[in-house]
C-alpha cells in the first residue's frame, strides 16, 4: 500500500498538469478570437467610415442644379447703318453655366452687309465659341472666337462699275466686356462692346476694330 500511494500522487499530479494546460490553451484561444473579432469590428467599422467620406464627398462635388440653371440660350444681335452700308447680325446660342462665375457656349452666326454705295447685297455664315466671367451682378468679361466663311466686293470695274464679289474665311477674336441687366429669374438683357484682335478692313464683315451686342438670355 505504501508504494502505491506515490503512484497515485504522480497521477495526480500528471492530471493537473493536463487540466492546466487544456485550460490555458482555451484561455489563449479565446483572447485570441477576441482581438481577432475586435480588429474585424474595427476595420469594418473603418471601411464604412470610409465609404461614408466617400458618398459624402461626391454628394458635395456633384452639380445637383436642375437642367435650367445649368443650360440657357441667348440670342445676340448686331444692327448698324450709315450712308454708305448697312450691317446686321443675328447668333443664336446655348450656354452653359457652372456652378460660379464661368460660362461657355457656342452656336452658328449669320452676317448681312449692303453696300448702299454699289448696291451690293453681301453676306456671311459661320459659327462661335465663347466664355464668360460674371464679374459683379452687372459686369461681365468675355472672349470669344468667330469664323465666317464671308463675303467682300474684291474688284470694281471703273468702266461699267461693275462688282465683283469674293469670298474668304475670315477669323475674329473678340475681347469685351458687357452689362447683364436681369428683367426676371431665368430671362435678362446683356449689352457688350467687343473690340476684334484679328480685324482686317479688307475681308473682315464688320465695320470696324469695335463693334457692339444686345442680347437676349432665356
Amino acid at each position: 500500500m505504501a508504494n502505491e500511494f506515490p503512484s497515485l500522487k504522480k497521477n495526480q499530479k500528471r492530471r493537473n498538469y493536463i487540466l492546466a494546460i487544456f485550460a490555458m490553451t482555451v484561455c489563449f484561444n479565446g483572447i485570441a478570437q477576441a482581438q481577432n473579432t475586435m480588429a474585424t469590428s474595427k476595420s469594418d467599422s473603418l471601411y464604412k467610415a470610409d465609404q461614408l467620406q466617400t458618398q459624402t464627398t461626391a454628394q458635395k462635388h456633384a452639380d445637383t442644379r436642375p437642367i435650367s440653371q445649368r443650360i440657357g440660350f441667348d440670342i445676340n444681335t448686331s444692327f448698324w447703318i450709315n450712308p454708305s452700308s448697312t450691317f446686321f447680325e443675328f447668333s443664336p446660342v446655348v450656354v452653359y453655366n457652372f456652378p460660379r462665375i464661368i460660362s461657355i457656349g457656342t452656336g452658328p452666326a449669320y452676317i448681312y452687309n449692303r453696300d448702299r454705295i454699289h448696291q451690293i447685297n453681301l453676306s456671311g455664315w459661320g459659327g462661335k465659341v465663347f466664355s464668360r466671367a460674371q464679374l459683379t451682378k452687372w459686369f461681365y468679361a468675355y472672349t470669344e472666337y468667330q469664323g465666317i466663311n464671308n463675303q467682300f466686293i474684291s474688284s470694281i470695274n471703273s468702266s461699267n462699275n461693275e462688282v465683283a464679289k469674293s469670298k474668304e474665311y475670315v477669323d475674329s477674336w473678340f475681347l469685351s466686356l458687357g452689362v447683364n441687366i436681369r428683367v426676371s429669374k431665368r430671362h435678362g438683357i446683356n449689352m457688350q462692346a467687343l473690340y476684334d484682335l484679328l480685324y482686317n478692313k479688307e475681308t473682315s464683315p464688320y465695320y470696324g476694330a469695335w463693334t457692339y451686342r444686345i442680347g437676349f438670355g432665356f
